[in-house]
């Protein structure tokens, strides 16, 4: 669960208080009034389940953006304000751009984006494994695929060391990362899930934390702030 301040838990038992978010895109901050619309979903689900590799996606608009690079890497943050007091932002995901549209009439650019569990989509074996040994430890397996996916191992995943990886192949052949994390989950009866910092991490069921940036359970609500929706703690 992510850590917050004293002035975040005093805000969020002020009645008074509301939610503000921003979206740092390519190195550039679009604040509030710089969104139309922004909503995120995916993560867990409502009902128990293991073995799954779940991605968030985001749908966001924004007024007059300018240039953004295809692709491009979009955080998402959010604190609360009452009045002249603001907390500290809150990272609440990391996504990456996959389609655009741009309204030419206003300007506004219509974006639509997945978080990098996508990334675990190809095949996990290359001619640069050749020499590495087998089977391989769950902690180096899971590392190393997060380094493919551009990411890191998120420090809260624990992971036993009873079942290490076979060579990754099966009666089709090589296996994607993606069926590699999966194996991984069931035999750790979890599921995984981009964290809010952007971190690859396994939720194992009993020790799942109540951060709702990667849950729609009990735990997680949607919100609406000036148009704008997100699911926040």
């Amino acid at each position: 669960m992510q850590k917050t301040s004293e002035l975040y838990q005093a805000l969020l038992r002020d009645p008074m208080h509301e939610k503000e978010c921003r979206v740092r895109i390519a190195g550039r901050d679009y604040m509030q009034e710089d969104i139309v619309s922004l909503s995120t979903g995916g993560g867990l689900f409502s009902t128990p389940d293991i073995g799954v590799c779940a991605a968030r996606q985001i749908d966001l608009v924004l007024r007059r953006p300018g240039e953004i690079p295809r692709q491009a890497e979009m955080r998402v943050y959010v604190r609360l304000r009452a009045g002249e007091r603001a907390s500290e932002w809150l990272p609440k995901g990391v996504y990456y751009i996959s389609t655009r549209r741009l309204d030419k009439r206003t300007g506004a650019l219509t974006i639509h984006g997945f978080d990098a569990m996508r990334k675990a989509g190809e095949v996990w074996i290359t001619e640069a494994y050749a020499t590495a040994n087998w089977p391989m430890p769950q902690q180096k397996a899971a590392e190393d695929i997060a380094r493919r996916m551009e990411t890191t191992l998120d420090p809260r995943t624990v992971l036993t060391s009873a079942y290490p990886v076979p060579y990754p192949t099966d009666d089709l052949g090589e296996v994607t990362m993606t069926d590699v994390l999966e194996w991984m989950a069931v035999v750790n009866a979890g599921n995984w899930v981009m964290s809010d910092e952007g971190r690859l991490l396994l939720l194992r069921f009993g020790d799942i934390p109540p951060e709702t940036g990667y849950l729609v359970t009990e735990h997680g609500r949607a919100i609406t702030l000036g148009g704008v929706r997100l699911l926040v703690g």
